[in-house]
């Protein structure tokens, strides 16, 4: 992490120090930027919980020393870009400087007001176009009307950059906890030409050229300019480009939250995109409202929506977790899921930490944009003369997990988004959900897991499952039994080693679970060791005809060497 912030920060500097040499300030003096440089300096340590958590102090001095001795070289914008470097240094997704821009078109995760500049010359503009990193690139995800042919163009290049490049240009900017949280927010830097040009992206502030491979194959460069400040304008997507229908995942994004009850397939949709209440309406209230609803109604299946939630506050996501938790007929593998995504942040983050814990939901999408142990609770700070907002993390927020290094929380069943699926209207993880079994048992669950995801995660659903008081015996060892078989018949020697290792453990003085070690060591070409495993099922049931049988064929094996 320290290295990441040690190459990002030199880049950083040789880009504003390559800045026009007559370039100077205009909006504030030269001694008034160095004041807020020295301010941010002197008072962000003091507020945040911990920040040389990811940077060490002697690398952000240094770095405070180098922009306040850049700052009679500098323009305004690079100054902010600077400050802003400075800030993202800290290496949280809570401590950033809010980007003075007008609030209608820019992305935020504020949910508080964030004050004007001292002078509107420091608003920084807008490209009139969004763009997003999908599995298979970037691209165009909304424009302005007149630029709708542009929806799901890929970009290939901005300015004098490819569009890898341009993104590890914005890196030491963007302000994340993991890789996702810069996935979700490095194409909201990379439609600022103020930030384009302070960082050697592109050449010009006013017209920013941009490479793209449009929809019908073609390749073209067109030249964009800022959109107007503070004039009424809108973004269109690809629903209205194209004239599709959009997902439902999409119908209400600036809801709070809101539900929608497929009735064939017997399936409640929930999603929560701000965790706080409405004006006319509590969380507690719309909690009630799905508690209603899942027992006057034949629902087989609860989907909780968390893929567009950056957060709120945590304390009002308690009435969820009790009533998820305490619903006897949701809260079950196979009939509860939640969708996870990189926006999913803060109060989301420790929802999802929550119902990961206390709950038998399934996690369905792509890792989560927030570190399930987090620095959090940002408090406003303003600079004295530019009047800039820095929110600075006052409170680490720690995970009920003992690896307080999770980098998110990743999806027991992981589905990628690309531009396609975008272009088409579709929504993968709703799809992937909607098409698993609902009377699935625990084996069954953690096959399909494991099939997706990973070992870990499918063990994760089986310690859960155990853990659960209304644990039915037969149907917990039926997992264990077939869990073991499926990983010795797809021949998963490791795992089939370690699974049963586990379970010989857990059943101390039964036999079968030796014999299946057995087999995982013989797999791992490993006789020996399945020897003398087999002698000890054997000692706890000299019965077992299959112990006796697979320690005959062993000693018949011609030895190796």
């Amino acid at each position: 992490m320290k290295n990441r912030f040690l190459t990002g920060c030199c880049l950083l500097l040789v880009l504003l120090a390559h800045s026009l040499v007559q370039a100077q300030p205009s909006v504030l003096s030269v001694a008034k930027w160095q004041e807020d440089v020295k301010a941010l300096a002197e008072q962000m340590p003091k507020m945040h919980r911990s920040p040389y958590n990811k940077v060490s102090q002697q690398e952000f001095d240094s770095a405070v020393a180098v922009l306040h001795a850049q700052v009679p070289k500098l323009q305004d914008h690079e100054i902010v870009v600077g400050l802003t470097r400075l800030v993202a240094m800290i290496g949280d997704g809570h401590t950033r400087l809010t980007l003075p821009q007008d609030m209608a078109v820019a992305y935020s995760r504020a949910h508080s007001s964030t004050p004007p500049p001292a002078d509107s010359s420091l608003f920084l503009n807008h490209l009139p176009v969004k763009l997003a990193l999908f599995d298979d690139g970037l691209f165009i995800r909304e424009a302005t009307p007149e630029l709708m042919h542009l929806v799901g163009a890929e970009v290939l290049q901005i300015g004098k950059s490819t569009a890898n490049e341009a993104l590890e240009k914005v890196r030491p900017v963007v302000h994340y906890d993991n890789e996702m949280g810069f996935k979700q927010l490095a194409p909201t830097f990379l439609v600022v030409p103020e930030f384009l040009a302070a960082l050697g992206i592109a050449d010009d502030v006013q017209e920013v050229l941009l490479k793209v491979k449009t929809r019908d194959g073609k390749t073209t460069t067109i030249a964009l300019s800022p959109i107007p400040q503070f004039r009424q304008v809108y973004f269109v997507g690809a629903s209205e480009a194209l004239g599709i229908a959009a997902p439902m995942c999409q119908w209400n994004r600036k809801e709070k939250f809101w539900l929608h009850m497929l009735e064939k397939e017997k399936t409640l949709y929930v999603q929560l995109n701000e965790s706080n209440d409405k004006d006319n309406e509590s969380l507690a209230a719309f909690v009630a409202k799905i508690e209603r609803i899942v027992t006057g109604f034949p629902v087989e299946k609860l989907v909780l929506d968390l893929r567009y939630n950056p957060g709120g506050n945590n304390h009002l996501n308690r009435s969820l977790v009790l009533a998820l938790a305490r619903s006897e007929q949701i809260n079950r593998f196979g009939r509860l899921y939640t969708l996870i995504g990189r926006e999913t942040f803060s109060a989301a983050q420790m929802l999802a930490n929550d119902l990961e814990y206390y709950t038998n939901t399934l996690f369905v999408g792509e890792p989560s944009g927030s570190s399930p142990s987090a620095y959090g609770d940002s408090r406003k700070m303003q600079l004295p003369n530019s009047k800039l907002t820095i929110r600075v993390s006052t409170i680490y927020w720690r995970d009920w997990d003992g690896d307080e290094k999770r980098p998110w929380t990743a999806p027991d069943i992981p589905v990628g988004y690309t531009s396609t699926d975008y272009l088409q209207g579709r929504d993968p993880v709703l799809e992937t959900v909607l098409a698993m079994p609902t009377t699935g048992t625990v084996a069954s669950t953690m096959q399909q897991v494991y099939e997706q995801a990973d070992f870990r995660s499918a063990t994760w659903v089986y310690f859960r499952a155990v853990q659960d008081a209304r644990a039915n015996s037969e149907e917990i060892i039926q997992a264990e039994e077939k869990f073991g078989e499926y990983l010795l018949q797809t021949k998963k020697s490791p795992e089939a080693i370690a699974w049963y290792s586990h379970i010989s453990n857990r059943h101390k003085e039964e036999a079968w679970p030796l014999v299946g070690l057995a087999k995982a060591l013989l797999l791992s070409e490993e006789p020996q060791k399945a020897t003398v495993t087999l002698e000890k099922a054997i000692q706890l049931q000299p019965a077992n005809k299959q112990a006796k049988e697979l320690l005959a064929t062993i000693k018949k094996m011609p030895a190796k060497g």
